[in-house]
């Protein structure tokens, strides 16, 4: 129920169910005039954030609140690299590293360059939902991770549920690889339960500053302001719950 209110929230989720009220009251002679006004603002919330300036101005503050990591000298005491997941679909008829979507496919290249430059005896524990940290695992792994360096984790269906199964298992610091969007929130909740990350942000969705951004409306843009909204709500609810 969470996941479906949280859909509805979301701009492209909001103008949709305005669109779909707005055809069912001009079903009614009566609700005519309400039926324009819920199309009105279903089409308004459709253009306003489908705009790259929208879309930048509400994702950039989340996006590059942590700098880049580009390489790992100045933390050689790390021993561990913990991937979020993102989504994949166990689908044998496509291949490997096809079956993550881009989010999933930035986090796993993200954990290999830190493998690549200085972290080559670090771990990789990849957490959150089964079949997307199993493929995540297989796809570091043909990638050329060891396999002894890989450990799933695989029992998060939120990044809050890896919070809580990661803290057992870690008391040190380690970097934390997830979307540049995704890092204040999970951040959030790891130091809720009293872990030591290291942000390392990648899979970043638009320019840092808005006047960058494309003005022309785009679906890509559209799912920016959602991934943004997302992110904002989600920080609410694990405030509400104390997650955070």
């Amino acid at each position: 129920m969470g996941s479906i209110l949280g859909a509805m929230l979301v701009p492209s989720g909001l103008a949709y169910l305005l669109f779909a009220l707005g055809l069912l009251a001009a079903l009614k002679q009566r609700w005519r005039k309400l039926s324009w006004a819920l199309l009105a603002v279903s089409g308004a919330i459709t253009m306003v954030f489908s705009t790259g300036s929208v879309a930048t101005a509400l994702l950039s503050p989340l996006e590059y609140e942590y700098p880049a990591v580009h390489e790992t000298r100045t933390h050689q005491d790390i021993k561990h690299i913990v991937v979020l997941t993102g989504y994949a679909a166990d689908d044998p008829d496509m291949p490997l590293t096809g079956r993550m979507n881009w989010a999933s496919a930035y986090r796993v290249m993200m954990a290999l360059q830190l493998q690549n430059r200085g972290c080559n005896a670090c771990d990789v524990i990849v957490s959150g939902e089964p079949t997307t940290a199993k493929i995540m695992g297989e796809s570091l792994i043909a990638l050329g991770l060891p396999k002894q360096r890989l450990i799933l984790e695989t029992d998060s269906l939120t990044t809050a549920d890896s919070a809580a199964n990661l803290q057992p298992m870690l008391q040190e610091p380690f970097f934390l690889v997830t979307s540049a969007g995704h890092l204040r929130r999970s951040l959030a909740v790891l130091h809720k339960q009293g872990l030591h990350p290291v942000p390392v942000p990648t899979d970043y969705q638009g320019p840092k500053d808005w006047r960058d951004a494309d003005e022309h409306p785009s679906p890509q843009s559209l799912m920016t302001s959602d991934l943004a909204v997302h992110e904002y709500i989600g920080m609410l609810w694990y405030r509400l719950k104390g997650a955070i």
